[in-house]
């Protein structure tokens, strides 16, 4: 399903891509769905897992648009330089963004990678998508957000992609 099926007053777990999409200026869907979710159209989920993984990349993203490091293994290049991180300054600016997107921030917990265990034992799922899985398991959502393919094959959720990718 795309992401524009969503009905007005569901719930929905939003993954990494989604947002990366938008900040990027990939995908118009996607910023209509965070828009979507802003508006208290929808409900939102992340999780602090997704969040760090969503800071990182734009971190990195950032750095290689401006030019200070180049494609070859590009977070080595970070950690060589930390003067560019102190230079990076438009990823900190989306994050916050993102805080204020009425998007509600899940905590990972013990409890949640204990569970995770499970799921990647019946899915197969590697472990960040297991984790983000076993989430959406505990707090009852059916709903996920994403462009990753390798949910296509779980029969227990609603897959909704950006159709401009």
């Amino acid at each position: 399903m795309k992401l524009n099926d969503l009905k007005a007053g569901e719930n929905v777990f939003i993954d990494a891509n989604i947002f990366i999409y938008n900040f990027g200026a990939q995908s118009a869907e996607c910023r209509e769905l965070l828009l979507r979710c802003a508006k208290k159209e929808l409900t939102g989920y992340t999780s602090t897992l997704i969040i760090s993984e969503v800071l990182h990349r734009l971190m990195v993203a950032e750095a290689l648009q401006k030019g200070f490091i180049n494609e070859k293994n590009p977070v080595k290049q970070l950690k060589e330089k930390q003067e560019i991180i102190k230079k990076l300054s438009t990823y900190n600016h989306d994050m916050e963004k993102i805080l204020e997107m009425n998007i509600k921030i899940i905590e990972l917990t013990k409890e949640l990678i204990r569970k995770s265990v499970k799921t990647r034992e019946k899915e197969g799922l590697l472990t960040n998508d297991s984790i983000l899985l076993a989430t959406m398991k505990e707090l009852g959502l059916l709903n996920l957000a994403t462009n990753d393919d390798d949910f296509d094959r779980i029969k227990s959720i609603h897959i909704y992609k950006p159709s401009d990718m």
